[in-house]
């Protein structure tokens, strides 16, 4: 029997819609996250052997006992048919109301245990190659994560209406347009702002919305902690290239992005569809 993900009720919608992320408790069959967590170690012992570029290729910028790895579903089988058989597109449409849901792009995120590498401020649509509000990411944990290992959000900073500048690769090649993300450490005790995270299991998924502010101060627990993030994209999405965006390489399928046009095609596939009043 395959694993039924929750339903995603009118609270659970008006939740994600208030505080701009959710976290949806065994959206995914814990055995199938072990699965994938299984197959990545053998990858990520060399990454670069097993055709991903590095993070030094890519100009990022990470501390010791981090490692950040780009489309894994690229070069891993297993995590290609992993989110072509996904249940998040159809929580995604559930939450955002769209119509069909498609891939964007998949990332790993890496921790070893006691890793004090911070992940700043900062939110995902400053960095992205699109706009709209249905770039959702799903952050995926594939081992167990505390709060303090996971992520922490701001509540509600989707709607704060600020483009920040990001700190991706070529957002640090460039002279900043626009304000950086602020470093929210310094106003843990403002009682304006709503700092949110959970402990979370494999199974589990947090998904929020690009202009949520998100961090990460590293790894204190005894354990590594490592975690896929999925982007999925809705009705409103359209390509927005820009000279600080990261929009992967400059070859297919990046290198015929139309601004204004609609990401599709194989590398970014529709894999979800409304039926009748689900939507």
């Amino acid at each position: 029997m395959s694993h039924q993900p929750p339903e995603i009720t009118h609270a659970m919608r008006a939740e994600f819609e208030r505080d701009g992320v959710i976290c949806v408790r065994q959206a995914y069959d814990p055995k199938r996250i072990a699965a994938l967590l299984e197959v990545w170690d053998e990858f990520g012992a060399d990454p670069k052997s097993a055709g991903f570029s590095t993070q030094e290729e890519e100009g990022r910028v990470v501390s010791d006992g981090m490692m950040v790895v780009s489309s894994p579903s690229s070069q891993i089988p297993l995590f290609r048919s992993f989110i072509e058989q996904s249940n998040v597109p159809a929580i995604v449409g559930a939450l955002t109301r769209s119509k069909a849901v498609g891939h964007y792009w998949d990332t790993i995120f890496t921790k070893d245990a006691g890793s004090p590498g911070r992940t700043d401020w900062h939110h995902d649509a400053g960095a992205s190659a699109v706009k709209g509000n249905m770039l959702l990411n799903a952050w995926t944990p594939l081992t167990p994560a505390t709060r303090k290992s996971g992520i922490e959000f701001i509540a509600g900073s989707h709607k704060w209406g600020v483009l920040y500048w990001p700190r991706s690769p070529n957002g640090r090649r460039l002279t900043p347009e626009r304000p950086l993300c602020p470093d929210f450490e310094d106003q843990r005790d403002d009682p304006a702002l709503e700092f949110l995270g959970w402990d979370t299991e494999p199974g589990d998924v947090v998904i929020f919305h690009p202009r949520t502010c998100h961090f990460n101060g590293g790894n204190p627990t005894g354990e590594r902690r490592v975690a896929l993030a999925t982007w999925w994209y809705g009705d409103d999405v359209v390509w927005d290239p820009r000279p600080e965006s990261e929009v992967g390489h400059a070859d297919e399928p990046y290198a015929k992005m139309t601004p204004g046009g609609r990401p599709g095609g194989p590398h970014f596939p529709i894999l979800w569809e409304a039926t009748a009043g689900s939507a």
